[in-house]
C-alpha cells in the first residue's frame, strides 16, 4: 500500500502536465506491423513468406541499434500506469511521442529492399498511417536547403503517437559513424518540426495546458530525451524562435541514457556549433577531443562540441537501465552532475519487458486462467497464491511445460519456414537422422551483432572437440546471430558455416539466425527453453532479450552486467541435486588480472561451457520446471516493464517538485 500510495502521490504532481517522448529510433507498434502484415496479403497479392519479409525489413529501418532499444515497451508501460489512475482519455491526451520514419537504408545492411510488391514498402505504410501535418523547414547544412516533412500519426496506437517523414534528409538511421555530420542535420530538423508542431498543437487547442483540478502543473511540458541525440530538441540549446518562445518557457527536461559504449554517446565536430546556432551559453562545451573519454590518441587540435556536457546542463534529471549502468553515469558519462543521476528506491527504473507485447498465446490463457482461479488482481498475489498451495503450484507448473512445447513448436514452424533465414537442413533431413528438435534444449544467443556481446566466444566455447562431443550427447542447440553492422558480424557467420564443413552434424546443433527484427524476434523469445547475455564486463546497460524469454518461462545463462544482477537468481540445490531455488545460470568473467589484448574482461569460456553442460543436465530432469515457473515468477513480478515505467513517473514527479521549489 505504501508504494501505491507514494506512486498516486506522484502522479498528482504532474496531473496536467504534458510529457513529450523524444526518440529518433523508436519502432512502430506490432499491432500496426501485423496490419501491414494483412495488408500485404490481402490487398498488394503478396506471399504470406513475401509479407514477413517485407515487414521485417521495413521494422529494421526504423532502428540502429539491437532491441534493447525498443522503447514503445516503455511507452506501453506509461500508458497503462496512467491509465489505470486517470482513464485512458486524459493519459493518451498528455502522453506524446515523436519517432522518425526512415526512408531508405537499414543501418549496417544498405538499402531497403522489397519482396512480391510493386509499390515500396515505405510507401504503403505512410499510406496506411494518417497524415495530419506537411512543413516546409529552412535547413541551409550540408548542402541541403528546403525541405518538406510530413507529420504522420499511428492509427493503430492509443497513445498521441506522431511520425516524422523526410526521405532527403531522414534517410537512414544514424548514417554514418558517430561524428557524422548529417547526424546533426537530422537532429536539427527534427528538433524544428516537433518544437513547431507542439507549439501550434498548444495555439490550436489540441494540445491542452488547463484542468480543473487546482493541484495540476498545466504549463509543464516534461521532455523525456532518448540519448544525446535528441538533446538538440531541448528549446534553450538552440538560439532559435523556440528558445525565446513563451509557450517552452516552463520545460522540464528527462535524459534517458540507453548506453555505456562510445559509439552510443555521438559529438558533434567544433565547427557545427555554429552552424547549428547552438545558444553562446554552451560555448565551453567545445574542446579537444583527445580530452573526451576513449579518445586519447587523436590529435589535440580536433574539438569536438561535447554533447553530454550539454545534455548533463539542460537536464533537470538523469536516468539509465539499471542500477549497475546508473553507477556508470555518475562515476563516469556524467560525473560532473552526479547529483542529477537518479534511481527510484520503490519501484526502480531499470528495464524490463512489455507482457502483453512479448508473451506468448499460451503462457499468457494459462496466466489468466490461473488468475480467474485464485481471485488475483495482479501478477504479484497470483504467485504469492501459488507460492502458497504446493499442489496448485506443481499443476501450475505442468501446464506451464505444456504451453512452453506449444510455444517453442510454433518456433521451430517458423524456423523451417525461413522467418529467420534460410536453415541448413530440411524436415526431411530431420527425419532421416531420427532428430526432434521439440525434445532438444534450445540455448538463443540471439543479439546484436557487436563484439562486445561476445558471439565469438560461444563459437571459441562450441570449436572446442571435447564441447561439441558433449553437445552431442546432450543433444544441445545453441542459436547464435541476429542483426549484423558490420565486419565483425559477418566474421561470425563465417565460422559457424566453417564449424558446420568440418563437422556436417553440427549443422543440427548450431544455428546461425540471419534474419531477427521486432517483427520475428517474439517467436524465438517464446519458443527458447534457456536465453542467453553475454557482454565484456561493464559494457551493458540493460539488457532487455533476457526478460522477454523469462515471461516466457525461459531461464537465464549470461554475465553479471548491466541489470543481470538485478533479475538473475542464482541457483540453490538440496542435497539431491534437486533445484530449490533460483532461475538461471551466472557466468562468471575471466581473471581481472589478465585482461583480453583488447584489455577488456571477457566472459570466462569454462564457466560458459559448464553452464551450458548444467543447464543441459536439469533440462533432462524435473529442475527445469521449477527454474521455468521461477523464471515466469521473475519476469512477470521485477522484470515487467510497467515498473520501470512507475519509477520514472516518481522521478519526473519528484523533478517538477525540485522545479517548483526553486
Amino acid at each position: 500500500m505504501e508504494k501505491e500510495k507514494s506512486l498516486i502521490e506522484a502522479l498528482e504532481k504532474i496531473r496536467g502536465a504534458n510529457v513529450f517522448i523524444l526518440q529518433m529510433e523508436y519502432e512502430l507498434s506490432q499491432k500496426f506491423l501485423n496490419e501491414i502484415y494483412n495488408k500485404l496479403i490481402k490487398f498488394k497479392n503478396c506471399s504470406d513468406e513475401d509479407a514477413k519479409y517485407n515487414v521485417g525489413e521495413f521494422s529494421k529501418l526504423l532502428m540502429a541499434g539491437g532491441l534493447g532499444s525498443f522503447k514503445p515497451d516503455l511507452v506501453n508501460g506509461f500508458y497503462n500506469v496512467l491509465s489505470k489512475y486517470w482513464g485512458r482519455i486524459e493519459s493518451r491526451r498528455h502522453l506524446h511521442v515523436f519517432g522518425v520514419l526512415y526512408a531508405k537504408y537499414i543501418k549496417g545492411e544498405g538499402i531497403l529492399t522489397s519482396r512480391g510488391i510493386k509499390k515500396e514498402i515505405v510507401n504503403i505504410v505512410r499510406e496506411s498511417l494518417d497524415r495530419v501535418k506537411v512543413y516546409k523547414e529552412e535547413i541551409n547544412l550540408n548542402g541541403m536547403k528546403d525541405v518538406n516533412v510530413e507529420v504522420y500519426m499511428n492509427p493503430f496506437s492509443e497513445l498521441k503517437e506522431y511520425w516524422l517523414y523526410c526521405p532527403e534528409i531522414f534517410h537512414e538511421a544514424y548514417c554514418g559513424t558517430s561524428d557524422d555530420d548529417f547526424r546533426a542535420v537530422q537532429s536539427l530538423l527534427y528538433r524544428k518540426v516537433v518544437l513547431r508542431f507542439i507549439k501550434e498543437q498548444i495555439e490550436d487547442g489540441f494540445m491542452k495546458r488547463a484542468d480543473d483540478n487546482k493541484n495540476a502543473n498545466n504549463n509543464v511540458l516534461l521532455f523525456s530525451t532518448s540519448e544525446v541525440n535528441t538533446t538538440l530538441t531541448i528549446p534553450s540549446v538552440v538560439d532559435d524562435a523556440y528558445k525565446h518562445d513563451d509557450v517552452f518557457k516552463n520545460v522540464i527536461v528527462h535524459h534517458y541514457n540507453h548506453t555505456i559504449v562510445p559509439a552510443g554517446i555521438p559529438h558533434y565536430h567544433d565547427y557545427m556549433f555554429s552552424k547549428l546556432n547552438i545558444s553562446e551559453e554552451f560555448n565551453d562545451a567545445v574542446h579537444h577531443l583527445a580530452s573526451f573519454g576513449d579518445f586519447q590518441d587523436t590529435p589535440e587540435n580536433d574539438k569536438i562540441v561535447d554533447l553530454v556536457e550539454i545534455t548533463g546542463r539542460v537536464s533537470n534529471v538523469i536516468t539509465g537501465c539499471s542500477v549497475m549502468h546508473t553507477n556508470v553515469l555518475k562515476e563516469s558519462i556524467f560525473e560532473k552532475f552526479k547529483e542529477k543521476v537518479a534511481y527510484d528506491d520503490m519501484y526502480g527504473n531499470s528495464e524490463g519487458a512489455y507482457v502483453e507485447r512479448w508473451q506468448g498465446e499460451e503462457i499468457k490463457a494459462l496466466v489468466e486462467n490461473y488468475m480467474n482461479k485464485t481471485g488475483a488482481n495482479d501478477y504479484e498475489s497470483l504467485f504469492g497464491s501459488l507460492e502458497e498451495n504446493p499442489l496448485l503450484k506443481k499443476n501450475f507448473t505442468d501446464k506451464l511445460l505444456d504451453a512452453k512445447r506449444k510455444q517453442k513448436e510454433n518456433f521451430i514452424n517458423e524456423l523451417m519456414k525461413g522467418t529467420f533465414g534460410k536453415m541448413n537442413f530440411s524436415s526431411e533431413e530431420l527425419k532421416k537422422e531420427n532428430i526432434e528438435l521439440l525434445n532438444m534444449p534450445f540455448f538463443t544467443f540471439v543479439r546484436r551483432l557487436v563484439s562486445y556481446k561476445c558471439a565469438d566466444t560461444i563459437l571459441d566455447v562450441i570449436g572446442d572437440e571435447k564441447f561439441k562431443r558433449k553437445m552431442s550427447k546432450n543433444k544441445a542447440v545453441i542459436f547464435i546471430g541476429g542483426r549484423k553492422f558490420d565486419d565483425y558480424g559477418k566474421q561470425q557467420e563465417k565460422r559457424v558455416k566453417e564449424i558446420i564443413s568440418k563437422d556436417p552434424m553440427m549443422k543440427y546443433h548450431l544455428i546461425f539466425v540471419e534474419n531477427y527484427h521486432v517483427f520475428n524476434s517474439h517467436l524465438l523469445n517464446q519458443g527458447t527453453d534457456f536465453s542467453g547475455m553475454l557482454s565484456w564486463k561493464g559494457k551493458e546497460a540493460g539488457p532487455t532479450g533476457y526478460a522477454k524469454a523469462q515471461i516466457n518461462g525461459a531461464p537465464t545463462i549470461a554475465t553479471p552486467d548491466g541489470v543481470i544482477p538485478e533479475r538473475l537468481n542464482l541457483i540453490k540445490r538440496n542435497e539431491y541435486m534437486s533445484i530449490i531455488g533460483g532461475n538461471g545460470y551466472l557466468v562468471e568473467y575471466e581473471n581481472e588480472k589478465f585482461p583480453a589484448q583488447n584489455r577488456e574482461i571477457l566472459p570466462d569460456k569454462i564457466s560458459l561451457a559448464e553452464k551450458i553442460e548444467e543447464a543441459c543436465s536439469d533440462y533432462k530432469s524435473g529442475n527445469y520446471g521449477v527454474l521455468s515457473f521461477n523464471a515466469l515468477k521473475t519476469g512477470m513480478t521485477k522484470s515487467d516493464v510497467r515498473n520501470q515505467a512507475k519509477g520514472l513517473l516518481r522521478i519526473w514527479a519528484n523533478a517538477v517538485g525540485n522545479s517548483e521549489r526553486k
